[in-house]
């Protein structure tokens, strides 16, 4: 039978020289640095496969971990065309690698979000058009990143899309010039497009869900989720977010209906959602310099604010004296 890959210009030395590059990429990290026991078989798999064959693999090594992300998926639509063109004990053992590089793909995009979970900390500055004075959106993110944040939002509830993206296309570029992360509010495709360096998204309780959102985004880009009550944190969790955001703490008046409309949680719910929360937790809402440290104390592990920054008169300096406060209270900064 006809193998349709060869149809199709994609001869199967293609898929293993890309099979080779993915081992290649796994044998340069630190020995148990990705050592998961399901990472383990499925490379098991991928090397069993490739010691049937005595053809010269031309492999081409992975610059990143992103980069090996993109290879896995790669082998993965490969070895769909190398399914779909055999019958019987060929299709089977094709039928098998893939089954091996969806769990590789599934287990390694894990382990890296996992991995990236210490960034999830310190001051978390939420960018939005409509909380700045009447500023550029870019000059409150700049006065934030100088002033020692850690994490910056983009938060647009009224404009399209399209408007939306310059702006976000800007804010990418800061970040990742000063090695911060940058997360979509709500808008699950434009975190995908502007792609996974330094690129995470927030979504609510009724925007896209979790595992909706995974299937969009690349493997490595980080999903948080908004929760009000406890029982939502540990809902949010088991759908796989990670990392959680949880308030309101105080009155806040940046959201519609902020002040008393959900009720204010406070310190002492902070230590409960701690309790009960694996992944890290951001606290959000009304948060100031003069109340952040029991909010910190009570186990917050980065601190949400928008108002404390956007309508401060110097945002730079607002910025550093919250950060500052977070770090007097023992908060990682």
């Amino acid at each position: 039978m006809t193998n349709s890959a060869e149809l199709y210009g994609l001869p199967r030395y293609i898929l293993k020289g890309v099979l080779g590059g993915i081992l290649q990429a796994f044998d340069r990290f630190p020995p148990g640095d990705y050592g998961q026991q399901e990472i383990e078989q499925s490379l098991a798999s991928l090397k069993s496969y490739l010691n049937e064959s005595s053809d010269h693999l031309e492999s081409h090594l992975p610059a990143s971990i992103n980069e090996s992300l993109s290879l896995i998926g790669s082998a993965i639509s490969l070895t769909e065309i190398e399914v779909s063109g055999y019958d019987d004990s060929e299709r089977e053992k094709h039928i098998s690698l893939l089954n091996s590089l969806i769990q590789l793909k599934g287990s390694f995009g894990k382990t890296v979000r996992a991995k990236q979970s210490d960034r999830i900390r310190g001051l978390y500055v939420i960018i939005d058009p409509q909380v700045t004075n009447g500023r550029d959106p870019l000059d409150i993110a700049l006065g934030a990143i100088r002033g020692g944040a850690r994490i910056i939002q983009l938060r647009d509830k009224l404009r399209d899309k399209g408007e939306i993206i310059p702006l976000a296309i800007e804010l990418k570029k800061l970040c990742q010039d000063n090695n911060l992360l940058l997360i979509i509010n709500d808008h699950v495709d434009i975190a995908a497009a502007l792609g996974p360096d330094n690129v995470g998204v927030h979504v609510g309780q009724t925007d896209l869900p979790v595992s909706h959102s995974r299937c969009i985004l690349h493997d490595s880009q980080l999903i948080g989720r908004s929760n009000r009550e406890i029982p939502l944190l540990v809902e949010s969790q088991e759908m796989g977010a990670d990392h959680v955001a949880f308030g309101a703490i105080y009155p806040t008046t940046t959201k519609p209906g902020g002040i008393g409309h959900r009720g204010n949680q406070g310190p002492g719910r902070v230590k409960e959602a701690r309790a009960v929360t694996k992944v890290p937790l951001v606290c959000i809402g009304g948060i100031t310099v003069d109340n952040v440290a029991p909010v910190v104390e009570a186990g917050a592990d980065s601190i949400c604010v928008a108002a404390a920054i956007g309508l401060a008169e110097d945002p730079e300096a607002a910025t550093k004296k919250l950060v500052d406060a977070i770090r007097y209270a023992g908060g990682a900064t």
